[in-house]
């Protein structure tokens, strides 16, 4: 996300409530299971705070999307969840990080694996693209990819990006029916998003092995 604009009422719809993405009156048919579509907000981290962020709207080249969107962030919409939520906190230090949380509930047949190779690939194919990038706020970076890190985790992929004043640290966590995306940046990069990735999954893991 970007820096934190004044006014983001908009923002209350897209990060701050359940999305309940399938039609109400869509036929009875593959379960919502393990976790449920009513759990969805349950994937949010305690660390939540009241207020949204100014969110990645716009990328360009759209192929590069997935990397940086956090508007129905298409590493997790691309795979058609039934239910989404997010939210926002800020992590105090010098400077002050700003995180973005979008968590979504799928179907029992979500394949995690597919959903953590296809975002590899965007990775992949966007390494030594420059990428244009626009905040809800109208502010508008220029980024480019970190070298690829290793997560040590099969069920979570890391990433980086960063401008000349602006840098990200990114993560993409999925397993059962569900996935977690999270946007860390600030004035510079190097946020332990690895931590909070590891955390994402747990309770993820928590949820799928818990009794709705």
């Amino acid at each position: 996300m970007g820096r934190v604009c004044s006014a983001l009422v908009v923002c209350v719809a897209l990060a701050g409530c359940t999305r309940l993405v399938d039609p109400p009156n869509r036929p009875p048919g593959i379960p919502v299971s393990p976790i449920t579509a009513g759990q969805v907000a349950d994937l949010l981290s305690k660390k939540i705070q009241q207020g949204d962020g100014n969110l990645f709207t716009t990328v360009d080249p759209p192929r590069c999307d997935g990397i940086a969107r956090e508007v129905d962030p298409p590493f997790i919409f691309d795979h058609r969840p039934v239910a989404t939520h997010g939210g926002h906190w800020v992590a105090p230090g010098t400077p002050e990080v700003h995180i973005e949380e979008m968590v979504g509930v799928f179907r029992a047949n979500f394949d995690p694996d597919a959903a953590l190779a296809a975002a590899e690939r965007t990775i992949r194919s966007c390494q030594g693209v420059a990428f244009t990038v626009t905040s809800m706020g109208g502010r508008t970076y220029v980024f480019e990819l970190m070298p690829p890190q290793d997560s040590g985790s099969p069920d979570i992929v890391l990433w980086s990006f960063q401008s000349a004043d602006w840098a990200c640290d990114s993560a993409f966590v999925a397993a059962h029916n569900a996935a977690i995306e999270i946007s860390t940046c600030a004035e510079v990069g190097g946020y332990d998003v690895a931590s909070l990735a590891r955390d994402s999954l747990k309770r993820i893991d928590a949820l799928a092995n818990s009794v709705a």
